[in-house]
């Protein structure tokens, strides 16, 4: 009861939300209009109360304080995927030659003070999450580059991961990484018969980043371009 007295007293304070988001230090204010096509803009929660056994203390004088350091976490990640793309490594696992599954993926493009650029608008709360609107003004030479994977008629691939609700961002950051692993891996299942060696190539995250709940678990799905640089087959001797 205290609980759901606590939700709804949230509710009645919008003004605060709006506070609590704009004194956060990497919270822009808005800037002068860039061309239509220069402005990402998505929606993203994170809960207000930290999961139950997962070490983290909340301050009941700032309730705000814990949803807003997740989304700045969670948000300049999936930025990063939107605008600088990912570049990856697979090597599927294969019992028989006693080769265990590795994958990694990190940044394919570098974008110093990208999460200083990043607005956070319009705070609502719902079912016990602070959501609010992600605003990115990308700089043109990074939105022409964006450009050349639509233009360029790269593969579209999708995937789903989950990650542990009670480990906070990281469980996000396995949810994603499982995602996109999956969706390299249907695509290579689609265009080869024998199972590959490796897997090396590029992704753009594409659409909108989709995080929902199940059973303690975060479910993360995402789109992409893909750009495979190369595919090594095992050689039969």
């Amino acid at each position: 009861m205290e609980g759901m007295e606590r939700r709804l007293s949230l509710k009645r304070h919008p003004l605060l939300l709006v506070l609590v988001l704009c004194t956060a230090s990497s919270f822009a204010k808005p800037a002068a209009g860039p061309a239509p096509e220069e402005l990402i803009r998505f929606s993203l929660w994170a809960t207000l109360e930290a999961y139950p056994g997962a070490g983290e203390v909340v301050d009941a004088a700032a309730p705000f304080a814990h949803p807003v350091n997740r989304l700045k976490e969670i948000v300049p990640f999936f930025v990063e995927g939107m605008v600088c793309g990912w570049s990856f490594t697979y090597v599927p696992s294969d019992k028989m030659r006693g080769v265990e599954e590795f994958f990694e993926f990190k940044p394919l493009r570098e974008y110093p003070g990208m999460a200083s650029r990043i607005q956070y608008k319009e705070p609502w709360v719902e079912e016990n999450r602070l959501n609010c609107w992600v605003e990115f003004r990308c700089p043109p030479h990074l939105t022409a580059w964006r450009n050349t994977w639509k233009t360029l008629g790269y593969h579209r691939i999708s995937g789903r991961g989950q990650g542990r609700l009670t480990d906070g961002f990281d469980g996000i950051y396995e949810g994603a990484t499982i995602a996109l692993k999956e969706a390299v891996r249907e695509y290579a299942r689609s265009i080869t018969k024998n199972k590959p060696k490796e897997i090396t190539g590029e992704v753009l995250l594409t659409g909108l980043p989709s995080i929902g709940l199940k059973s303690g678990k975060y479910i993360v799905d995402l789109d992409f371009f893909l750009n495979v640089s190369r595919i090594i087959n095992y050689t039969i001797y």
